[in-house]
């Protein structure tokens, strides 16, 4: 589903209203009935106690909406208001009318005293912050910070409608404080700054409610936030006549003296994705010890440094092996030896099959890279911010403010798929396709869990996948794995890419089974 500014949520109200002419009072119903829909999901909403905060914009006018409909089923309603009635303009003023008329409880509340008597005396099982919506920008002072203080403070469940207040729409970022809720609902196309960090933490469980805006005729354009269904609908077929060539072959370049490690967790994630057959090329000195680990890999001894990485001679040993690959693979504990600078720098531009580099091999990139212009194959690049920082020169900070932006800058500029690994990764390609994904957890990060993608985005890629293709799927089912391990018996400190290989079969088994639904 497509992601938004607020600009461009602006716009296509305005659109709606004027073009096809949906009234902004149908689209205000529509959204607050949305809202208690989800509430279905959390509570039997009959003699439920709400409390429902409002502002005096629309988000207020969408809390109201709230109201009405909570009433209706039972629910024990009262709304503050965090203003004077005679602030209210447009549809949130007609919505405050109705409710004056159906005699639910409004209390007008503009003093930082009166608000905290008024909430502390209210019995509520639930909190529905409808005080600022996603164009808020700038510090919430006075009254409203106090409600923010009061709700964050109050230990009751928290529905946001359409983003927790305090946070701004476009970034995710907040200054001092916003609302921190257990559920959003926002309205007709997610919001940029509900997936963007540090605001996504705020937001709890996200939920997209229609609003009657014909999504066909908006969803379109980017960037883009990878659902299930999406995943789904990309995973490879698997004839049932198929053989180990139907679903590709993957040549991994990786590994050194010390980095076996690294090397055995791509080849595995590439088998595990369902690739058909996985050779690991590595240093001579470290084929042993693979040999033990790996059972179902070819191993390829090549040529080595005398410090155990890979030599400049191993060239000759890998080009008749790319003739029959489908997919090459290069970087993970290769090590930045200047001799295997030498190699990757003489290997990359030989390359005819689609390619991954990653880890040192992007190290080694950022030493000249200009290397990505002599590159003649469809590549993916993944970087974490720290390896992106070495090859812009832009700071890791500076690179994490401006995720979407710079990663399509970056494939514009140089072409490839650029997959900004981090919270939450981008996904961005050289033809403007540019995709956020919203898997995973803290338990990603850490030693190994880069190495299991990597062979993930290779496997994916053997089995004919277009390249973007073979990301989206990757990043979400690697994020999702990390999702998974969450039980009883592991948690986010305790996550390790070992972890995360023996639960691929489980995430791809989510997808199939649709257990998301």
């Amino acid at each position: 589903m497509r992601l938004v500014t607020n600009q461009e949520m602006k716009e296509i109200d305005t659109w709606a209203q004027n073009f096809l002419g949906i009234p902004g009072i149908v689209l205000m119903e529509n959204a607050g009935r949305g809202c208690v829909e989800v509430l279905k999901r959390y509570f039997k909403l009959n003699d439920l106690n709400v409390l429902i905060i409002c502002g005096p914009g629309n988000n207020g006018g969408d809390g109201m909406v709230i109201a009405r409909h909570l009433k209706n089923q039972g629910s024990n309603v009262s709304v503050l208001l965090l203003c004077r009635a005679e602030q209210l303009k447009g549809d949130a003023l007609l919505n405050y009318t109705i409710l004056k008329k159906s005699k639910i409880k409004v209390l007008e509340v503009n003093s930082v005293l009166k608000l905290t008597e008024v909430f502390t005396s209210f019995p509520a099982d639930c909190i529905v912050d409808a005080i600022f919506g996603t164009g808020f920008k700038g510090k919430p002072a006075g009254i409203y910070k106090k409600a923010i203080e009061l709700i964050n403070h109050s230990e009751k469940f928290v529905l946001s409608v359409d983003i927790p207040s305090g946070i701004n729409g476009d970034t995710g970022d907040f200054e001092e404080i916003c609302v921190v809720a257990d559920a959003t609902v926002t309205m007709c196309l997610p919001k940029r700054g509900i997936y963007l960090f540090p605001g996504r933490a705020s937001c709890g469980s996200v939920y997209v409610v229609d609003i009657g805006v014909p999504l066909d005729l908006i969803n379109h354009g980017y960037p883009w936030v990878i659902e299930y269904e999406d995943i789904f609908n990309l995973l490879p077929y698997r004839p049932p006549d198929g053989n180990k060539g139907t679903f590709g072959q993957v040549l991994i370049i990786a590994g050194a003296r010390g980095f076996s490690g690294a090397a055995a967790m791509g080849a595995i994630a590439a088998l595990k994705v369902g690739a058909g057959l996985v050779r690991l090329a590595a240093p001579n000195s470290i084929i042993n010890p693979l040999e033990a680990k790996l059972l179902e890999v070819v191993k390829i001894p090549l040529p080595e440094t005398e410090s155990g990485t890979i030599s400049p001679e191993a060239i000759k040993t890998i080009l008749p092996l790319m003739e029959k690959s489908d997919v090459i693979a290069v970087g993970p504990g290769i090590t930045t030896n200047e001799k295997t600078v030498e190699f990757v720098f003489k290997l990359l531009p030989m390359i005819k099959k689609p390619l991954v580099i990653d880890a040192d091999g992007i190290n080694i990139i950022a030493r000249d890279i200009s290397i990505l212009k002599k590159i003649k194959a469809p590549f993916i690049l993944t970087p974490h911010p720290g390896e992106l920082s070495r090859i812009t020169g832009l700071s890791p900070s500076n690179i994490n403010k401006d995720r979407l932006g710079i990663a399509a800058r970056f494939v514009r500029e140089w072409g490839g798929i650029l997959i900004l690994k981090g919270a939450p990764t981008i996904i961005s390609s050289a033809t403007g396709e540019v995709f956020l994904n919203p898997t995973g957890n803290s338990g990603l990060a850490s030693a190994g869990s880069g190495d299991v993608l990597f062979g993930m985005l290779a496997g994916f890629l053997a089995q004919n996948l277009p390249p973007i293709n073979a990301a989206v799927c990757a990043v979400f089912l690697h994020g999702l794995c990390a999702e998974l391990a969450m039980n009883e018996d592991n948690n986010e400190y305790s996550l390790t890419a070992g972890d995360l290989l023996e639960i691929i079969p489980k995430s791809i088994n989510f997808i199939l089974n649709r257990k998301y639904e």
